[in-house]
């Protein structure tokens, strides 16, 4: 499984002082956070959601490779 954090999107939150991530293959799962290591972390926990409803085999995959991308993200890769 490939990793790349460079598929994750980081822009400006709703409110001031935070921020909104969010996966390029999974665009409608999005996360805010406080900075962008911690809206990564609650995209995760959404990605994690999406998960558990996961009906088909590719689309569990592209799931877990888009948790791994987060996970990359948050070591700093």
């Amino acid at each position: 499984m490939d990793r790349d954090a460079s598929r994750l999107f980081v822009s400006t939150g709703f409110t001031a002082g935070t921020s909104q991530v969010h996966h390029r293959d999974f665009p409608e799962v999005r996360a805010t956070g406080s900075d962008p290591k911690d809206a990564a972390q609650h995209l995760s926990h959404q990605l994690a959601k999406a998960l558990d409803s996961a009906l088909t085999t590719w689309r569990r995959e592209a799931i877990q490779n888009a948790m791994a991308d987060v996970q990359a993200f948050l070591e700093g890769e």
